[in-house]
């Protein structure tokens, strides 16, 4: 929509956040032929601490929106499989299966440079909207307690004093709440946190010249990261992300900042120690915190939706969120189109003709979530871990086991099988 927004404009959805998820489901919105404010508090292009890997659903995803090739523009990696190194040292390649139609499982490029694809996108579409530099400050609510709106504005005058008394108001049908982690859709609708043991502290930062970069990422179960996960992906352009994951409520009971604990596992691992011997950090490193999807958040309402990071989505395991952050937007957007079609007026959306969105969360992503989460708890144990990794690296059957359950959701439910860790211990 090439009009500026107007408060007395009723938009068929306000997306309040401007990454994958709200990108996703704004686009697909918009090419059903619904009209959309999209709303982010930041300026585009903006910096994104992220892990940077695009695989997985994004890839389906992203190919669904026309845009899958557009990924191969900025620098990136190529990924084709994975490295995992054991607490005692034992290491493992395993390759990925391949993406449909690509010689390749998927890419490792700058956060940046996804969420500029995706908001370029957005940007061209004739039916969306776009509102940067606003923070909403307050959800708007018809007579019957039901989602009709946001209120907020500038973002850079929202914390200004004395308060800011005249907000813009804005109005739709439907509110999706994309705005990741700490979202103000969350705390707006008064819905609880997360807890801390199901969320992971990340930290992540830019290295030059790390020796032995290949086309496989690395994730390393080693004592100094115990009971978290360090990892080493490589960009494409002579750098390397590298980071490490710690459950909040873990990260808690240890004395050392996040930050220090990366990189006294650089200096000090021997596997690491090496490799990083003439490389050079690039910029800070940052944080940010991870939602996990082991926390089965209330996702939808009368007149509202959460998506991405703000319906607590991420892949307990891995940590990877943008997958799961492209596919809701996508089952978001599906569900209001159906909803728009049965629901004529302007009245805000029932929470019955939304509550699809969230059948489609559960029967979609619950799944792998919940097996994820097995592999979690399972990772927390070094001599689960060493036998795991040491097994894999010394026996073709059950190397190719790992293969199998890296490329079907249901060889991934051998974690929660017994028999599964009978089979670790048998020689």
């Amino acid at each position: 929509m090439s009009t500026s927004p107007t408060k007395d404009l009723l938009y068929d959805a306000i997306v309040v956040g401007s990454g994958p998820a709200g990108c996703s489901a704004a686009l697909f919105l918009a090419r059903a032929g619904h009209y959309v404010l999209l709303i982010d508090k930041a300026k585009f292009p903006r910096e994104k601490v992220c892990g940077d890997a695009v695989s997985g659903k994004s890839i389906g995803v992203l190919r669904r929106l026309h845009l899958l090739d557009k990924l191969e523009a900025p620098a990136h990696g190529v990924i084709t499989g994975l490295k995992m190194v054991s607490p005692n040292g034992k290491q493992v390649m395993v390759p990925f299966p391949n993406a449909d139609g690509m010689q390749c499982a998927g890419y490792c490029l700058r956060r940046k440079s996804t969420d500029a694809i995706l908001y370029s996108a957005a940007k061209s579409e004739p039916n969306i909207t776009l509102l940067d530099n606003f923070t909403v400050l307050a959800l708007e609510r018809d007579a019957n307690g039901r989602v009709c709106g946001v209120s907020g504005c500038d973002a850079d005058r929202a914390t200004a004093a004395p308060p800011i008394s005249k907000a813009r108001t804005f109005r739709s049908r439907v509110v999706i709440g994309a705005d990741g982690a700490g979202s103000a859709i969350v705390r707006l609708l008064g819905l609880p946190g997360v807890p801390p043991e199901h969320q992971f502290m990340a930290v992540r930062g830019y290295w030059r010249d790390v020796a032995g970069l290949s086309d496989h990422i690395e994730l390393f179960f080693i004592d100094q990261v115990l009971p978290g996960y360090l990892w080493v992906f490589p960009m494409g352009d002579g750098t390397a992300n590298v980071g490490l994951g710690i459950l909040n409520s873990d990260i808690k009971k240890r004395p050392e900042h996040p930050n220090k604990i990366l990189l006294n596992a650089i200096a000090n691992h021997p596997m690491l120690s090496a490799r990083f011997a003439n490389a050079k950090q690039e910029g800070q490193i940052g944080a940010w915190i991870i939602p996990n999807g082991s926390y089965a958040r209330t996702n939808f309402g009368d007149g509202w939706v959460l998506v991405g990071d703000a319906a607590s989505l991420v892949d307990p395991f891995s940590g990877e969120g943008v997958g799961n952050a492209l596919s809701s937007g996508q089952f978001a957007a599906q569900t209001i189109d159906e909803a728009l079609g049965k629901e004529s007026g302007e009245e805000p959306l029932s929470a019955q003709s939304l509550a699809p969105y969230s059948a489609l969360v559960e029967s979609q992503l619950r799944p792998e979530i919940k097996t994820s989460y097995n592999l979690q708890q399972a990772s927390r144990s070094r001599f689960l871990l060493n036998m795991f990794i040491g097994k894999a690296a010394s026996k073709p059957a059950f190397r190719q086991m790992i293969i199998d359950m890296l490329g079907s959701d249901e060889a991934k439910q051998q974690v929660k099988d017994p028999l599964f860790y009978l089979k670790l211990l048998l020689p």
